[in-house]
């Protein structure tokens, strides 16, 4: 078989928000909430590619409390709300199975979704798009890529040539790394990348692509995760990329982040010339402001570093056990809504800042923090 890259999305989430007149509706925002769900399997024709609604007892997606799953399956798909936040709007989770069998039966892709599901009843947008390029038959491995990295041979630069700070963790059998990740899989995370060996994970997990992996001699995937902000932006780019535009926009988006350079020949590595190689799919970059330009990630910067709050908390479990500081905690919050009454540089800010800001979710921020946090600890082996 001959070397190909071949570009996908494996899973993506969207979120359906009504409009703010009515996401302040608690009373009402239950029956809305139904309402939003049936004009989305109307739309996506759910029920014709997955089955019969019914309601879902367990692995309910996190913050949420009323989920649907559709029909008896051996793969994940929630749709989901919860009757007093509305603000969380509905959620449409995928996983990389049920998107594969999705975009198979219904003859579409990531593009072809988002622009059937408009409707007047809600926004709708991504919050999680994975996008994978996969290496098929090339003469690479997992650990050799990993290797050079920790050992100083590689780096990775974005499309400024800048160089990554991002940590990189590896799992490793028997000394040799079989999957790595570059950058934070914690919750708030705008964006990470794992690379891992597919044919491996397909053959031993005896995967819904099994066949693909027998047929080939080598599968390297690099799995690029895009959230938050990142992914509200791939929105509107993947619905602008035009009829057969996806395979070339998603080249685009992970070269963009992800550049592995040789230090040593001082050029790209074979792999990533050849995905620069792909014709550019937008030229429109992936921009989030930095910490260092947002008060409220410096203020939340300064209470992990610098305020000293860590060490009381850790002061607290060492004496009274592990949780004590749960119960500082507690104690400080209901102080808070007791008591605070914000002075006028408070007030000021908020006013200022309260409308931009209001575009982005709390998720956001802290992947802001994560972020700068990253850059501030660099990139390091943890095994």
């Amino acid at each position: 078989m001959e070397k190909c890259i071949v570009t996908s999305v494996d899973e993506l989430t969207l979120v359906l928000s009504p409009d703010k007149a009515k996401a302040r509706d608690i009373a009402g925002w239950g029956k809305l909430a139904e309402q939003i769900i049936a004009e989305f399997n109307a739309l996506a024709g759910l029920e014709g590619v997955f089955g019969k609604q019914e309601k879902m007892d367990g692995k309910i997606p996190q913050g949420y409390s009323t989920a649907y799953r559709y029909g008896d399956n051996p793969f994940y798909f929630a749709a989901a709300y919860h009757p007093d936040h509305p603000a969380m709007g509905v959620i449409i989770k995928f996983s990389a199975y049920s998107w594969r069998v999705y975009c198979e039966r219904r003859g579409t892709d990531a593009r072809g979704l988002l622009l059937s599901v408009k409707s007047d009843l809600y926004k709708s947008r991504l919050s999680r798009i994975d996008f994978a390029v996969d290496y098929m038959d090339w003469d690479m491995s997992v650990d050799d890529i990993y290797q050079r990295l920790i050992g100083g041979q590689l780096e990775i630069r974005n499309y400024k040539a800048e160089c990554s700070h991002s940590r990189i963790t590896s799992y490793e059998e028997n000394g040799v790394a079989g999957t790595f990740y570059v950058g934070s899989k914690k919750t708030g995370t705008r964006l990470f990348l794992r690379v891992y060996d597919k044919k491996k994970e397909q053959t031993e997990q005896k995967g819904h692509r099994l066949e693909e992996a027998l047929r080939a001699e080598s599968w390297v995937r690099f799995e690029a995760v895009f959230k938050g902000g990142y992914a509200h932006q791939l929105t509107d780019l993947i619905m602008a990329a035009g009829e057969g535009g996806l395979p070339d926009l998603i080249a685009d988006k992970v070269a963009e982040k992800y550049r592995f350079y040789d230090l040593e020949n001082k050029q790209y590595t074979d792999f990533t010339a050849a995905l620069m190689e792909k014709p550019d799919a937008s030229s429109q970059r992936l921009r989030l402001a930095s910490p260092r330009d947002n008060g409220l990630a410096n203020s939340l910067l300064h209470l992990v570093n610098g305020s000293g709050l860590f060490a009381i908390l850790y002061k607290c479990d060492g004496i009274w056990g592990g949780e004590s500081s749960k119960t500082l905690l507690a104690y400080l919050y209901g102080r808070y809504k007791k008591e605070y009454v914000p002075n006028d540089d408070a007030l000021l800010w908020l006013k200022k800042h309260k409308t931009e800001m209001g575009k982005q979710t709390l998720e956001d921020e802290l992947g802001l923090l994560e972020d700068f946090l990253a850059q501030k600890t660099g990139k390091g082996k943890t095994g």
